[in-house]
This record gives structure tokens, C-alpha cells and sequence, in this order.
């Protein structure tokens, strides 16, 4: 036995127990939280909570070696979340009913956070946000969107338009890194919508707690009207997950309206993306979901923004992320609906980061090999929601790409 690695292992539930968010995140539980080191019999079992009366429902395994790797202060790609190595039981297995380990996540998620060192960091305001404008608008010849939905703009009136579409289960809030950045403010002209039933803009009137579900059809139609009735413009559209899907389905279908796209983390087929714990009457939808997406998320993130994109899905309404998971993980093919897509007729990037297990570099390669003209980024530092989780990261990758779409529209370099 490695007694160095169980120091440490010992020193992170130490640390966890004094950790502000752990303490919120296991209030209630009623069981024991195991973790086994090494596979065998008498491997050692450290608890993970500070109570030695609740019995043991879920226990964490895996060999000496799987948890030196998640100790380190950046794991590798399948190491860096409790989500993420669980999804390999010969890596990580669970013994436990899965109910257990859906009502544990939060706290397995910060753990895993707390084992490679990540217990806090700066703090700064959010800076920018004056730049922000916020209106309400009824989309013209939208019975998808039967109330009207809340948007927010930002930039250069006289540059080209663009216009961000957030990930399943958030909203815009999302975009406000990129949308009160100096750079993109001065060369773009900026729009950023919740779709109905996320953050500001209410559902339609079958949506209100009654099983919300998100179909291709009402995605790009309500997509479609916001350009209609907003933008007035052929427009560049930049979306991440589900909204990179749709970025690109945006493309095939309604030519005309889109200038251009830049697709972040763009799927294939995101298959068994949705889970019963999503919506599910034992567990604490603020919480889960929260914690479901924070596995997608790169461990080099900064923890401040990392808190940030989750507390947005702590915010989603009830069912709706669960709901959109229907249009991306299970309604859409990229291999189907992105059939005739040109990418040498106007700009088409992809780029996707190398932590992102729900639509894997390699899985938005596949997209691009699909797209005539199309041209593919990795980016080896980041996560599922590179806008929110390290703006500062996706800039780097970001940046050049959108000078080089500018430049394709205007004939001229960014100013």
C-alpha cells in the first residue's frame, strides 16, 4: 500500500470537511460515502463524511495507480471528474444503488475538485456588464415561441451580426464573458437569446410543468424567427453543445439567413446523454444537474467560473434541461441532418475541447469530415463550455478564428 497516496487521499477529505460548498452539498445525506483504495479485500476504505453512524451506501473503487492520477493538480482527460471516471468501471467503480449516487453528486463532484487541489481562487467582480442591454420581444410567426422570449445585446451596431445560442439546460447568461469582451465588442454586433422555457423567457403555456420537450423543429423555427424579427440580417452564428448542433443545422436549412458558423463542442450523436436522475423526485434537481455538467468541465478551469457556469444550471427550470437532451442527444444525427452543408461557400469552424466527453474532439472531427470546407480546431486546455468555464482559455482559440470570419465578410481586418 502506498501510504503517500493515502496521506493525501486523507488530507482531501480533511480538506473537504472544512470546504464551504462539500458542507452545503452533504447536508441531509443519510448514508456513508466510502472509498476504496485498491480493488482487493482488504484494500482500505476511507469515509469520506464525518459520521460514523450512517450506514455505508456508496463506495467509490479503483486501484492505487486510477487514484494517484486523480490527485494530480490536472489529471488527464477521463481522470478529472468523478462523472467522467465513472463512466469506466474498470477504472472507477460504484457499488451503491444509482439513486444514492445521483443524490451524492454534488459532493463527489467538489471532492474530486478538493483531490487535485482545487479548494479556492480569486475573486473579482464580473466586469463589463454596463455594456449589456436586455429587451423582451415577441418572435413574428413563432407559435413555438407563444410568449415572448428575453434577449440581450451588446457590441458594434455597424459591424457584422452575431448571434450566440447557449447549451442544453441554460441560457444566455452564458455568453456574457464573450459579449462584454473589448476585442469582439469593437467588431461585432452581438445577440444572445434564453429559448423558451431557460433563463428569462417563460415557457409556452403546454411547457408549465406539464413534461417539457425540445424537438428539432421548434429549436430551428424559434432560431429562424429570432433572426427574422430581430436581426433583420444575415447573420454569424456561434453556439455551444446543443447549440453548436443547431449552429450547424441553422446552416443547411436557412442558408440565406446564416453568414457563417463557429461551432463549440460540437456533437456527433451525444447517445445516453439523459439520465432519470435529470428530473427525478429524490433527487435535488438544483444540485444534480449542476454537478452532471461540472464533470464535463476542464480540471486547469478556474474554480470561480467553473461555480459560475454550474450555478446558471442551478437555476433551470423544472424537466428543461432533461427536456432539450431529447433534440440533442437523441434526436439529432449529425451524419443526417447536416447532409449538403457547405463549408467552402462561407465560414465554417469547429473547436472543441479535449475534456469534453459528451461531444469529443473526435466526435466534432467526424462532424467536419462531414462538411466540405470546414475546418477544425481542438483545444487541448478546456471543457464542455469553454465561454463560461474559462473565457479567458477559449479566447485564445476564439480570437483568431472570429478575425478570420470578420475578415471572409468584410473584406477587412478587425479593427
Amino acid at each position: 500500500m502506498n501510504d503517500s497516496l493515502v496521506v493525501r487521499i486523507r488530507a482531501a477529505i480533511d480538506a473537504a470537511r472544512a470546504d464551504a460548498e462539500f458542507i452545503q452539498a452533504i447536508a441531509g445525506l443519510p448514508f456513508q460515502i466510502g472509498l476504496r483504495i485498491g480493488r482487493g479485500k482488504d484494500a482500505p476504505v476511507l469515509h469520506l463524511l464525518d459520521t460514523a453512524a450512517a450506514p455505508m451506501l456508496v463506495q467509490l473503487c479503483a486501484d492505487e495507480r486510477v487514484w494517484e492520477e486523480f490527485t494530480l493538480p490536472c489529471p488527464p482527460v477521463g481522470f478529472h471528474s468523478f462523472t467522467a471516471a465513472a463512466r469506466d468501471p474498470a477504472r472507477l467503480s460504484l457499488e451503491g444503488e444509482a439513486v444514492n449516487v445521483a443524490q451524492s453528486l454534488h459532493a463527489l463532484e467538489r471532492f474530486f475538485e478538493l483531490l487535485r487541489g482545487q479548494s479556492d481562487d480569486d475573486v473579482a467582480p464580473l466586469a463589463g456588464m454596463e455594456h449589456l442591454s436586455g429587451h423582451y420581444i415577441r418572435l413574428e410567426d413563432c407559435p413555438e415561441a407563444e410568449n415572448a422570449v428575453y434577449y440581450e445585446r451588446s457590441g458594434n451596431p455597424q459591424g457584422p451580426a452575431l448571434l450566440m445560442l447557449h447549451t442544453a439546460g441554460a441560457d444566455a447568461r452564458q455568453f456574457h464573458p464573450l459579449m462584454t469582451d473589448t476585442g469582439l465588442r469593437a467588431s461585432w454586433d452581438m445577440y444572445a437569446f434564453d429559448m423558451p422555457a431557460h433563463g428569462r423567457s417563460l415557457p409556452n403555456t403546454d411547457g408549465l410543468w406539464q413534461g417539457y420537450r425540445l424537438t428539432k423543429h421548434a429549436y430551428t423555427a424559434t432560431c429562424a424567427a429570432f433572426i427574422h424579427t430581430v436581426i433583420k440580417r444575415p447573420t454569424v452564428v456561434l453556439g455551444c453543445s446543443m447549440g453548436a448542433a443547431m449552429a450547424l443545422a441553422l446552416g443547411r436549412q436557412h442558408p440565406d439567413d446564416i453568414a457563417g458558423i463557429v461551432a463549440l463542442e460540437a456533437p456527433f450523436r451525444a447517445v445516453g446523454r439523459k439520465t432519470p436522475y435529470l428530473a427525478h423526485p429524490q433527487t435535488n434537481q438544483a444540485a444534480h444537474n449542476p454537478s452532471y455538467v461540472r464533470g464535463l468541465m476542464s480540471p486547469s478551469s478556474p474554480l470561480r467560473q467553473r461555480r459560475i457556469a454550474a450555478w446558471i444550471y442551478s437555476q433551470g427550470g423544472f424537466q428543461v434541461y432533461s427536456g432539450d437532451l431529447a433534440f440533442y442527444s437523441e434526436e439529432f444525427d449529425a451524419e443526417h441532418d447536416l447532409a449538403g452543408l457547405d463549408g467552402t461557400s462561407k465560414p465554417i469552424h469547429l473547436l472543441t475541447g479535449a475534456y469534453d466527453y459528451s461531444a469529443s474532439p473526435a466526435d466534432s472531427q467526424r462532424v467536419a469530415d462531414l462538411i466540405p470546407g470546414a475546418v477544425f480546431t481542438e483545444m487541448p486546455d478546456l471543457g464542455h463550455f469553454p465561454m463560461i468555464e474559462n473565457p479567458a482559455g477559449l479566447l485564445r482559440h476564439l480570437r483568431p478564428v472570429m478575425e478570420q470570419v470578420h475578415a471572409s465578410l468584410t473584406g477587412k481586418e478587425n479593427p
